[in-house]
């Protein structure tokens, strides 16, 4: 946590609601890769009467503006079985069966530069790490030392699958069958013209979309806007392009302008995109000699495989094939141009290459894994109970918790968050900050919430050293006045028709600054007279008038 009480740090926080924008329209269709309940229930609670100080202002978030290190390698994409007659699939979870009633969890998490985008069992995006090009989800004009919880993307909803390029330009599928992407400095929008894609792929310079009848269509990456100029103004919209000789395709993947398919027969093909626009993608072509293929992704200008044994081989571009680590038997891989993340059929993981840590071989700690993600800098796993763990380089807690060695590192796979919702009075909080759970609660942004509610909060600040002296939280008639650094609260009643009354209220912590936002423990609410809710195992806060 970042706590800093000078004004020359914390002097007008913004307030960056989404609430008020509805999800873009979008046509009707069809499903997309790369994957204690505590109440507290209001009771009277009064308070002192306030001292007035000089200076009154609000806060804002950090700055941060570091160069874009470029794009990592591209990525793999198949289609899930609810799409295509096969059980291939990446970086996902098997759907939940309809008659179980499972916790929330992640299906999907996918790696790039600094930066984690993950999708969730409801159908909600997260991502953490690194805002630079909008990559996050959000505006590029936000900026984070470093995401203390994940963001939750504002406007999408019902997704089926993510997958993103790692330089910052990102895509996924609605159950609609809808295509969305952002980043590259744009915030996210619908791709137009695909109605029943099944899942994407999102290389260096293209991007394909399966569709649900087995067929891919491609169209070249967006360039990337400046920084700070980020939109859904109208620009061209991508062309699409056809893939003459693809049909029953279960999965893709590319090598900058190498795409390649898999078929549902087990046989792979491949075929050249174009940087040129305007011009058209070549025909598909299928590969001579392999055969009986479950997987494939790619590292640089190389194609890894998986055969129905759980070997994985390799071809390089004169089509050499030569055997990788055949004394493991292989169920999923991921690859970046430095190094191989391989899962066994027993859920382990190994890594080899130049490793984000600098080890190869085993991946200790890890367990039960069901698939992995190659980012550039970090690595990724997703368990079969659909937990997200992270290792690597950590500056922008990208590996999805603080960094547990110097020079911003972790060495053994940390627990990523679980997003958690803030629901006010019925309406989803769309905030660009995050709920933080702490070992003792759960920090919500207090101005965001506020703004909801209906409320206002301000800082008080003193004229000698601008220094943070306390916070106020109005709500109709009830004040609630809090100090930096106190793990306790007043709360004064304001009635006309009754004198003023106060009381001192203890709170688990104190009020924070997370990923450059004034956040408060939950319980403060209740001084409000409030009910506030926060369901663990929902990851749910829930603000609502007492009944």
């Amino acid at each position: 946590m970042f706590l800093n009480h000078s004004a020359n740090h914390v002097t007008t926080e913004q307030t960056h609601l989404y609430s008020h924008l509805k999800p873009l329209s979008r046509p009707t269709g069809k499903l997309f890769r790369r994957c204690t309940k505590v109440g507290l229930s209001a009771g009277i609670v009064t308070g002192m009467i306030l001292s007035t100080l000089s200076s009154v202002s609000p806060t804002y978030a950090a700055n941060d503006g570091q160069a874009s290190p470029g794009s990592i390698s591209d990525r793999t994409v198949s289609m899930s079985s609810a799409a295509a007659p096969s059980e291939t699939s990446t970086a996902t979870l098997p759907a939940a069966n309809s008659n179980t009633v499972q916790k929330l969890h992640y299906t999907e998490v996918e790696g790039g530069y600094y930066y984690t985008v993950a999708l969730r069992s409801d159908g909600s995006v997260w991502t953490w790490g690194r805002n630079l090009l909008g990559e996050l989800g959000i505006s590029d004009t936000i900026r984070y030392r470093h995401t203390s919880g994940p963001v939750r993307i504002p406007q999408l909803s019902d997704v089926t699958a993510i997958s993103t390029g790692g330089g910052g330009y990102s895509a996924a599928v609605q159950a609609d069958g809808t295509a969305w992407h952002w980043g590259a400095g744009r915030t996210p929008s619908q791709v137009p013209g695909i109605t029943s894609a099944a899942r994407v792929t999102v290389g260096s310079a293209t991007t394909l979309v399966l569709l649900q009848n087995g067929t891919v269509q491609s169209w070249q990456n967006p360039d990337p806007k400046l920084p700070g100029r980020s939109s859904t103004e109208a620009e061209s919209k991508p062309a699409l392009h056809p893939i003459a000789g693809l049909n029953n395709v279960v999965q893709t993947t590319l090598a900058g302008l190498d795409g390649y398919a898999l078929k549902k027969d087990g046989t792979v093909w491949t075929w050249k995109e174009t940087s040129e626009p305007g011009s058209q993608p070549s025909k598909a072509k299928m590969i001579k000699g392999l055969s009986g293929i479950s997987f494939i992704t790619t590292q640089g200008g190389e194609l890894l495989t998986i055969d129905s044994k759980g070997s994985v081989w390799r071809r390089d571009a004169q089509g050499k094939r030569t055997a990788y680590h055949h004394e493991l038997k292989v169920k999923k891989i991921d690859a970046n141009s430095n190094y191989v993340l391989l899962v066994t059929t027993r859920g382990e993981v190994y890594s080899y290459g130049r490793t984000v840590t600098g080890k190869q071989g085993k991946v200790t700690a890890l367990s039960n894994i069901a698939d992995v993600s190659a980012g550039y800098y970090h690595s990724l796993a997703l368990s079969s109970d659909g937990t997200v763990w992270g290792w690597g380089g950590d500056k922008y807690e990208e590996a999805g918790a603080p960094a547990t060695s110097d020079g911003g590192m972790v060495y053994r796979p940390v627990q990523a968050k679980l997003g958690t919702d803030i629901v006010v009075k019925g309406k989803l909080l769309q905030s660009i900050y995050s709920a933080v759970e702490t070992s003792d609660t759960i920090q919500i942004p207090i101005k965001d919430v506020a703004s909801a509610l209906g409320a206002q909060f301000q800082v008080h600040t003193a004229e000698a050293g601008g220094l943070i002296t306390h916070y106020t939280l109005k709500y109709k008639d009830r004040i609630i006045t809090i100090k930096p650094n106190e793990s306790r609260y007043t709360v004064t009643s304001v009635n006309s028709l009754e004198p003023q009354e106060k009381q001192v209220v203890q709170l688990q912590a104190p009020i924070g600054n997370y990923s450059g936002a004034t956040t408060v423990p939950y319980e403060l609410l209740q001084g409000l007279g409030l009910t506030v809710t926060w369901d663990r195992s929902a990851a749910k806060v829930t603000i609502d008038e007492v009944n």
